[in-house]
């Protein structure tokens, strides 16, 4: 019988234009108490960077806790584990990426002109734009007309944020470039990839991360982890957090 593992606060970070509940079947029954943080007017008209958007968090947030990131996300936890000393115990990102635009040293990227394409049409049409996003988020699942029904209430909620922060969040999509501090970060890492991303390629055989990251590729897993990918990622990031025969079920 596994050991119930200790009391472990989690600060869950969403990413450009998503709600960070959507990630919270990942870490149902967590030993701790959650802090969903999404990117949304709030966080983002009091900062100018993913810099200050981590800076921000780690005064919030003081005690040791898990950080993780879901892809934008995820360079704001990282952010915070290179600036937040012992209170960032562990970061887990998931579908995340240390850069989003491609570029003469970053293949995995989007590339310039599709990045371009896409801001453009949040300029001229953010909530249209914003629900094209949205789908995206399950394109390459093989039960699609399941996961739309799932993503459909998501889809009334609308965006949490204005369509100035959603450009400005593009901006910082478009600058932020972590790859030295990937590369250098101290802190325990789990990068957990998907393999049916539709958003963000695989960087796993491209890029190799600091030598305190692991990084997994889940199976199946869409840009927004559902169904086999949940319980998958479950596994990885309990193994990561708690250790190998342990589990947060209670």
């Amino acid at each position: 019988m596994n050991r119930v593992v200790q009391q472990t606060p989690l600060v869950l970070i969403g990413g450009w234009g998503v709600d960070a509940a959507m990630l919270l079947p990942l870490f149902e029954r967590w030993p701790g108490e959650i802090h969903l943080v999404s990117l949304t007017d709030a966080v983002m008209s009091r900062c100018e960077s993913v810099a200050d958007v981590a800076a921000q968090l780690l005064d919030r947030y003081p005690g040791r806790s898990v950080w993780a990131g879901w892809s934008q996300g995820a360079q704001v936890a990282m952010a915070a584990a290179s600036l937040g000393g012992p209170q960032v115990g562990r970061v887990i990102t998931l579908a995340g990426f240390p850069r989003f635009v491609a570029g003469p040293d970053w293949p995995s990227g989007m590339s310039p002109e599709t990045f371009a394409d896409f801001r453009a049409g949040v300029v001229s049409q953010a909530s249209q734009a914003w629900r094209r996003f949205q789908r995206l988020l399950i394109q390459g699942c093989d039960d699609h007309l399941q996961a739309r029904q799932e993503l459909q209430p998501w889809l009334q909620q609308g965006a949490s944020v204005s369509p100035a922060n959603l450009i400005r969040g593009l901006e910082w999509l478009e600058t932020e470039n972590q790859q030295s501090l990937w590369q250098e970060i101290r802190v325990p890492v789990l990068h957990l990839q998907a393999e049916q991303d539709a958003i963000v390629r695989s960087w796993a055989e491209t890029f190799t991360p600091a030598v305190t990251s692991e990084v997994v590729t889940v199976p199946g897993m869409t840009h927004w982890p559902r169904k086999q990918a949940v319980t998958l990622c479950r596994d990885e990031i309990c193994q990561f957090v708690f250790g190998k025969g342990d589990s947060w079920e209670i």
